[in-house]
């Protein structure tokens, strides 16, 4: 791909936005030309580096507590969930779901992301009694950061930089215009062809997306199967969803060279195997953004992860600097972000005692059918010798699978071997995530599955799946003593009535 076929894909250089445009309204709400920083406190209760989804959370619950709060962003309020993440990402799959061609589908993400960048954006923010800092801070000390020269003196401060796509270290790569989850949603135009790097969610939506939107699609993946994270049999319906939408999967492969030449990319596969593409999409991993803030003046310390090290309260190690989100989580989603923040107000401020290891955190896959799960897999409870009982219920048994012709996809429990307690939960099909979220409050609350024994739902509906499982969980307890027990009181019930 040349380079100004490169600049056309990712809309370089093209005319001046209009004020109507989608993206003009979006970047002015989360990074303002022209923005001013305020003049700093003489001293905040604390200052939040970073405004993705724990920042913000934390900047404005702290705010509404009463707290004098600096929030502090050097590329775009929101983070990668609004900019570069989950909203523009899932718009595009549904957006693709439903048929929209390439342009339709990406000006309807930018309108979506338009719309909703208002509730993340300076305004807002600064309504709400938070001091916004625009540019790139750095410590001077533990109780000192510093941006664009000005000095914002804090009791305590909270790191929540987040992470950004890695580049994995194969030779020529680098030199390619490559597109990451940063980049491929400013393209202008459709790519013929897009190889993939990477059969993680982020690498599996795309790829179905682009596909679906008509693009031709290769995915390069080192694992021998796609979502290596969740158990190998849910995992299977969402690779042969993709197969099914045209994406030509390379599994078990390795990219060994990347190469531009005059008709595009070229990748080269450790067997031998060459692909060329318009355009290479690489999704291979996550890396912290720890760089340029100086971290040492402060005394904080790296994981060997390379993020940074915290203990289940979310201190670092320095007592008065704590972090929140992607930078610090082992778990690298919003949601556990969005919980990260609210025990980090708590601890920062309160010197509270809230722990991130009682969390009970889902997480999701939004391809079609949707991958979603709670809890140990069942691969973590065998490897960790724990016995467990399975219940499965099919999607294509309900009657409302068969009444919307959408019967893919099954949910399953796993409890501790003879008891009700959850220990994990997977849904695969249509909707997931939403169906998922019964299961979730269950494990939350720490209830087991008998604690749905009088649950009523509508019919028909997906979520009758719940009282079936609970059903099948009931027979178990129907022992050949309790069979036998029950069987002598019928037969004396039937003698009394004569």
């Amino acid at each position: 791909m040349s380079g100004s076929d490169a600049e056309s894909l990712q809309g370089a250089g093209g005319a001046p936005a209009r004020e109507a445009d989608p993206d003009a309204r979006w970047r002015e709400l989360v990074f303002p030309a022209g923005w001013r920083n305020p003049q700093p406190a003489p001293r905040y209760n604390l200052v939040v580096i970073g405004a993705g989804p724990a920042g913000l959370v934390t900047s404005i619950a702290a705010a509404g507590l009463g707290a004098r709060v600096a929030l502090v962003e050097r590329h775009a309020m929101g983070g990668d969930c609004l900019n570069v993440g989950c909203v523009p990402s899932k718009t595009l799959l549904a957006a693709a779901a439903g048929g929209l061609g390439f342009d339709a589908a990406m000006q309807r993400l930018r309108e979506v992301r338009a719309g909703i960048a208002v509730h993340d954006s300076v305004e807002r923010y600064t309504r709400a009694g938070v001091d916004v800092f625009l540019g790139a801070a750095r410590f001077e000390d533990a109780h000192t950061v510093v941006v664009d020269g000005q000095r914002l003196r804090t009791r305590r401060t909270v790191i929540a930089t987040g992470a950004r796509a890695a580049m994995p270290p194969v030779p020529g790569l680098a030199e390619l215009p490559a597109l990451t989850n940063e980049t491929v949603f400013a393209l202008r135009a459709q790519p013929r062809r897009l190889a993939v790097l990477g059969g993680g969610p982020i690498g599996c939506e795309l790829a179905q997306a682009f596909a679906r939107l008509g693009s031709a699609v290769d995915l390069v993946e080192m694992q021998p199967r796609l979502l290596s994270a969740d158990d190998a049999e849910p995992a299977s319906l969402v690779q042969e969803a993709l197969v099914r939408d045209g994406v030509r999967l390379h599994l078990g492969r390795k990219v060994v060279a990347a190469a531009r030449e005059s008709g595009g990319s070229v990748l080269a596969l450790d067997d031998g195997m060459r692909i060329e593409a318009d355009a290479v999409l690489v999704a291979a991993g996550r890396r912290r953004n720890v760089e340029g803030l100086d971290l040492d003046r402060a005394g904080v310390r790296l994981d060997a992860r390379g993020g940074l090290q915290v203990d289940a309260r979310l201190r670092t190690t320095h007592p008065d600097v704590f972090a929140a989100g992607d930078v610090c989580s082992p778990l690298q989603f919003t949601q556990v972000a969005d919980a990260q923040a609210r025990i980090v107000v708590r601890n920062a401020l309160f010197m509270g005692r809230a722990r991130t290891d009682a969390l009970v955190v889902p997480w999701c896959t939004y391809t079609d059918p949707e991958l979603a799960q709670v809890g140990a897999t069942r691969r973590e409870l065998e490897a960790a010798g724990r016995p467990f009982d399975a219940f499965r219920f099919a999607f294509a048994d309900l009657d409302r699978g068969r009444t919307d012709g959408d019967a893919a996809g099954w949910a399953e429990v796993r409890v501790a071997r003879g008891s009700d307690r959850l220990l994990g939960a997977t849904v695969v099909g249509r909707d997931a995530g939403e169906q998922l979220a019964p299961l979730v409050v269950l494990m939350t609350l720490r209830q087991g599955l008998g604690a749905l024994g009088s649950l009523v739902l509508p019919y028909p509906t997906r979520s009758e799946y719940l009282r079936r499982l609970v059903d099948a969980w009931n027979r178990t307890r129907l022992t050949p003593r309790t069979a036998g027990l029950l069987s002598w009181w019928l037969r004396r019930s039937r003698g009394g009535s004569r």
